[in-house]
């Protein structure tokens, strides 16, 4: 209170400026980021000045907050690119790799002199495109975002056999997974769903790697990721808790929007992106909760089925 607006929120300066300048009633707006405990959020600010004549000194400033717009229109944005990426990009990806293995075949047996180079030279030709692939199916799923599938599932047998799938990598991890002994009836796309439940424990499993190889490991701790199916009420919910290096405080709230990641060069930052949209068009809703170094907590929602 009692403080200069400019001065408590320089984010504004500019736009009162314009006011000040302005002789005649002034009418602008402004896109503004702010940090709010630690997550992005976009502000759509308009100000009106006061009518040429009035005395009184001021001006009147409206704010809208656009942020799931804005990461709307992002996530469109990633998705065209997306899929001009996975269209240039997988082409040239076949006759390469089948180029590789042809001359593995033709020339494996006659070549004598440093054999151990032309084997580390083609295999690692081959994998690496291997790799690119996967990476280009990724592009390609989060493009694609087909329109789900519905059909009658037990979703504690979609998310028990994703978890297994995950579980099957042949980790260190524990794994615990609680869904009850009473069927919980869901109308879902159950390859999307598992491919959800898949993307989320992956997620944990890298979490807890990274943990792992900290420094700052508590003497004594190990691995787990812990699967819950619940009801609530008309709907179900779905968590996958890990105890992994936790999420980053800041920008939290813009993990599932593509391309973001906390794994550096390591991933490609579509995996929760890919969650949200498909739990978005089963009509749930998806965030997590954090401390860093404390592990993380996914929930999603689904719609019971009647």
């Amino acid at each position: 209170m009692g403080r200069d607006l400019a001065a408590a929120v320089p984010e504004f300066a500019g736009l009162l400026k314009e006011d000040a300048d302005s002789g005649a009633q002034a009418r602008a707006q402004q896109q503004v980021t702010l940090v709010i405990n630690g997550d992005e959020r976009n502000f759509s600010i308009r100000l009106t000045g006061r009518a040429p004549g009035d005395e009184r000194h001021g001006a009147v400033l409206t704010f809208d907050d656009v942020t799931e717009l804005v990461a709307a229109q992002r996530t469109s944005a990633w998705a065209d690119v997306a899929r001009r990426i996975a269209h240039e990009i997988k082409n040239p990806l076949t006759p390469i790799q089948l180029s590789a293995e042809r001359i593995r075949r033709k020339y494996g047996k006659v070549i004598v002199e440093d054999r151990e180079t032309f084997d580390r030279c083609t295999e690692t030709i081959i994998r690496q495109v291997g790799d690119v692939t996967r990476m280009v199916d990724e592009f390609s799923a989060f493009a694609r975002s087909p329109k789900p599938q519905m059909e009658v599932q037990d979703i504690r047998e979609v998310v028990r056999t994703a978890v297994l799938d995950r579980q099957m990598s042949g980790t260190d991890i524990a794994f615990e997974t609680k869904v009850g002994k009473e069927p919980i009836i869901v109308s879902c796309d159950r390859r999307l769903i598992s491919q959800a439940v898949i993307n989320l424990v992956k997620n944990g499993q890298e979490a807890i790697q990274s943990y792992a190889e900290s420094p700052g490991k508590e003497p004594g701790w190990s691995g787990r990721i812990e699967t819950v199916v619940r009801r609530n009420g008309d709907r179900v919910d779905i968590e996958i808790i890990d105890n992994g290096a936790g999420l980053p405080k800041h920008n939290r709230n813009r993990l599932l929007e593509p391309y973001v990641t906390t794994k550096g060069n390591k991933g490609t930052g579509l995996g929760l992106a890919i969650v949200q949209r498909v739990i978005q068009r089963h009509g749930g809703q998806i965030w997590a909760e954090s401390e860093p170094g404390q592990g993380a907590t996914f929930w999603f929602t689904l719609a019971g089925h009647e």
